[in-house]
């Protein structure tokens, strides 16, 4: 019985120095330093080198197949204060008198442009900045005597545009 007891610790203490010795390795592997880089490359830029400027971040406010019944607006959260250079890559309507459905642009002096379905690829280029974007649905049943009724509806734009913060 002594003798199996001794095999069991000769064999423990085996596996416990070979774990602390595979342990000290790898962590001494992490302390090396790599080689530092040579201080032989020349700091100056040459004349022919190409900058790159960084574009302007582009935001998008987008909604695909946006269901509503009745009337409907939609606000659209801009980033920054303002939003300026606005592009109105597409907008579409469907539902009864979907043609009423519009985008509404505020701008900072107070001025309303309005934007109807089927617009694609309007760009809104100017000094102006905008300060408030709404997308307006309308899908309603009019009717002269009775009050309309309102129908289903749906939606689809995608809005880019450069944010401004002062």
């Amino acid at each position: 019985m002594s003798k199996q007891w001794k095999h069991f610790m000769i064999g423990a203490l085996t596996m416990l120095i070979l774990l602390v010795s595979g342990f000290l390795l790898f962590s001494e592997t992490g302390k090396i330093s790599t080689r530092s880089p040579s201080n032989s490359l020349n700091p100056t830029i040459p004349s022919d080198t190409v900058i790159i400027k960084p574009l302007p971040p582009l935001l998008i406010l987008r909604g695909t197949d946006v269901a509503f019944e009745g009337k409907a607006e939609f606000k659209q959260a801009i980033a920054g204060r303002f939003a300026q250079n606005i592009v109105i890559t597409n907008f579409q309507a469907t539902g009864n008198n979907a043609e009423k459905s519009m985008i509404k642009i505020v701008w900072e002096n107070g001025q309303i442009e309005k934007i109807y379905p089927g617009t694609t690829d309007k760009r809104i280029l100017s000094n102006q900045r905008a300060v408030d974007i709404s997308i307006l649905g309308y899908s309603m049943h009019e009717r002269r005597i009775f009050k309309d009724s309102s129908r289903k509806g749906t939606l689809t734009w995608e809005i880019r545009y450069e944010p401004v913060e002062l």
